[in-house]
C-alpha cells in the first residue's frame, strides 16, 4: 500500500470528522438521545456506587434496557470528558462523529486493499455525503456504530479464512458487535452463506469462534448478564420479538397494526441514495456478473445487500423511520459503487484521447455535496430525483421527517422569543423525554410547561410533519389551520409547523360549521 494513499485516507477520515465535529450543534434532539443519555448517568453512578459489582447492586443500576451497552460506553467517555465544555447532548454526540469518521475511513481502506485508489476514494466520499448518512453521523444512537460494526466484523471474517489470528478476531469482534446492537445477530447469516459459496474449505475456524467467544465476550462486558445471563438474554430478544408497531405514513397511508408493506425498505433504498451513487453501483453489479461472479469480495458486498434488504422485508421485521434500521446497507452500497466508479473509470482512460477526462469523473460527486449543504441541517427529510425529491416524495405521500431532529435553534428561539411567561407548549409528536430535556440542557425556557397533545388550554403547537402519527384532528390542522411559524423546503414542503391556540381553535371551529352545513 503506497505512503500517499494511507495519507489519503487520513485526510478522509480527518475531513469526515472535522466536518461533522463543526455541524454537530445544528440539529435537534432526536427521539431517542434523552433515553440512551439517562441510561448513561444511570452506568456512571453505578461506577461511583459502594460495591457495585454485587448482584443486588447491578439489579439496582442496570434495570432491562432495550439495546446492548457498548455505545453507551462509547458515549459516557465523551459524556465525562466533554460535558462541562459543551454540555450533555453535544459530548455524547461527539463520540459518534469519531465513529462516523471510522466507517468512512473503513469503507476507503476496504476498497483500497481490494480494488485501487479511484474506487476508495470514490466509495468512502459518496457514502459520507448520502445525506441521510451525514445527519445520522452526528446522533448519539446506534445506527451509525452498528453500520460500522457489521462492516469491519465482515472485513475480519474475509481475512479470517486465511488466518488462525483473524480468526479469533472475528470471534471477538462479533462479540462487540452483539454488544453494539440487536440485530448484529443477524450478522452471522450472510457470513456463513459467503463462506460456503467462495471459502468452503477455510472458514470453519471463523464460525467456531463466533459460536463460542463472541457470547463470551457479550457476557463479559454486559454487566447486566452476569447473573442469570441466560434467562435474561431471552427475555431481551424476545422484547424485540414482541416490539410494539410504531406508525409510519407510506404511499399515502398509515400503517402500525398493520405493518409496512414488504417493499417498504426497496423503495426507500432506491429513493433516498443520491442517483450517481445508486447507478454507479448497479455497474458494479455488471462488474460482477462480468467476472463470472468470481469476484469473492463484490460477493461479499453483493450478499450483504440483498441480505439486509431481503430481512427488513420479511412480515416479521419493523419498518418505519425512514433508512434508520437498514443502516449497514449503506457503507456496502458505497463500495459497490466505487467499484462501478473504478470501472468506468478504467474504460475511460484506455481510450486515451482525453487524459483529463477520467478525473473529471469525480464530479459526480458534486450534485450530492450541494443537496446535502443546500438543505441542511435536514439531510433525514433528504429524497431523490427518482421520486421528485423531497416534493415529489411529499406528494406521493411518503413520510416527510421522523426523529424531531428538525426542531432546531431556530424554532427553539422563536418559542422562547413569543411564549408567555409560564405558557404552554405542545411538541407532537416527539420522544416524551426530547422537551424535558430541550429545557433541561437550557435550550428552553425554564417557565415554559410542556402540555399534553390531548390538552385544551396550550399556547403554541409544534407540529412535525411526521404524517404517521396523525389523527384526524391533526390531519385538519396540518391540511388547513394557518401556521405562525414553520421551517419547510422551498416553502412547499414543511417539516414543522407552529400554531398558536386562537388559530387551531378557528380552524377546528370553521371545519365543524362546514361539516354541519
Amino acid at each position: 500500500m503506497k505512503k500517499k494513499y494511507i495519507y489519503i485516507g487520513l485526510c478522509i477520515f480527518l475531513l469526515v470528522f472535522v466536518s461533522s465535529m463543526l455541524t454537530v450543534f445544528d440539529y435537534g434532539i432526536t427521539w431517542d438521545e434523552p433515553i440512551y443519555i439517562s441510561y448513561i448517568l444511570h452506568q456512571i453512578d453505578w461506577l461511583i456506587s459502594p460495591h457495585p459489582f454485587l448482584g443486588s447492586t447491578i439489579e439496582k443500576f442496570w434495570q432491562f434496557e432495550p439495546h446492548p451497552p457498548l455505545v453507551k460506553y462509547v458515549m459516557s467517555g465523551g459524556l465525562l470528558l466533554l460535558h462541562n465544555f459543551v454540555g450533555i447532548l453535544y459530548a455524547s454526540r461527539i463520540p459518534m462523529c469519531l465513529l462516523f469518521s471510522f466507517l468512512i475511513a473503513s469503507v476507503y481502506f476496504f476498497s483500497l486493499k481490494y480494488y485501487n485508489i479511484h474506487a476508495a476514494i470514490f466509495s468512502s466520499l459518496s457514502l459520507f455525503l448520502m445525506p441521510r448518512i451525514f445527519a445520522h453521523g452526528h446522533f448519539a444512537v446506534y445506527d451509525v456504530p452498528i453500520a460500522l460494526a457489521w462492516f469491519i466484523v465482515t472485513w475480519a471474517f474475509i481475512k479470517g479464512t486465511s488466518s488462525i489470528k483473524w480468526s479469533i478476531f472475528v470471534g471477538l469482534l462479533y462479540g462487540l458487535a452483539l454488544l453494539t446492537k440487536e440485530n448484529a445477530v443477524f450478522l452471522i447469516i450472510p457470513l456463513l452463506l459467503w463462506g460456503q459459496i467462495y471459502r468452503r474449505k477455510s472458514y470453519a475456524s471463523n464460525a467456531f469462534f463466533i459460536l463460542f467467544l463472541s457470547p463470551l465476550v457479550l457476557i463479559a462486558l454486559w454487566p447486566r448478564l452476569w447473573y442469570d445471563p441466560f434467562p435474561n438474554i431471552i427475555r431481551f430478544y424476545m422484547y424485540h420479538v414482541k416490539h410494539s408497531p410504531v406508525n409510519v405514513f407510506y404511499l399515502g397511508k398509515t400503517y402500525g397494526a398493520q405493518i409496512a408493506p414488504w417493499h417498504y425498505p426497496l423503495i426507500l433504498f432506491v429513493t433516498t441514495v443520491p442517483p450517481a451513487t445508486l447507478l454507479l453501483s448497479i455497474y458494479g453489479v455488471r462488474t460482477y456478473i462480468k467476472k463470472h461472479l468470481k469476484d469473492e469480495i463484490l460477493g461479499m458486498v453483493i450478499i450483504n445487500i440483498l441480505f439486509l434488504l431481503i430481512l427488513m422485508s420479511l412480515p416479521i421485521a419493523q419498518n418505519y423511520d425512514g433508512i434508520r434500521l437498514f443502516m449497514p446497507v449503506f457503507p456496502f452500497l458505497a463500495v459497490l459503487a466505487g467499484v462501478g466508479f473504478s470501472e468506468l473509470h478504467k474504460r475511460i482512460s484506455i481510450a486515451k484521447k482525453y487524459k483529463f477526462l477520467p478525473n473529471t469523473l469525480y464530479l459526480l460527486l458534486l450534485p450530492a455535496l450541494i443537496t446535502l449543504v443546500r438543505i441542511h441541517p435536514y439531510q433525514t427529510s433528504y429524497y431523490n430525483m427518482f421520486i421528485g425529491g423531497i416534493r415529489g416524495a411529499h406528494k406521493l405521500g411518503m413520510e416527510t421527517t421522523y426523529w424531531g431532529d428538525c426542531i432546531a435553534e431556530k424554532t427553539l428561539k422563536f418559542i422562547n422569543d413569543n411564549t408567555p411567561l409560564n405558557g404552554r407548549v405542545i411538541f407532537f409528536p416527539v420522544g416524551s423525554f426530547v422537551p424535558t430535556f430541550y429545557k433541561g440542557t437550557g435550550l428552553l425556557r425554564k417557565d415554559i410547561e410542556i402540555a399534553d397533545i390531548n390538552d385544551e388550554d396550550f399556547d403554541y403547537l409544534i407540529l412535525l410533519s411526521r404524517q404517521g402519527m396523525f389523527n384526524e384532528k391533526l390531519w385538519k390542522i396540518y391540511k388547513h389551520a394557518q401556521s405562525a411559524y414553520d421551517v419547510s423546503y422551498h416553502s412547499q414542503v414543511p417539516f414543522l409547523k407552529i400554531y398558536k391556540r386562537s388559530d387551531v381553535c378557528d380552524i377546528m371551529f370553521n371545519l365543524e360549521l362546514k361539516a354541519k352545513d
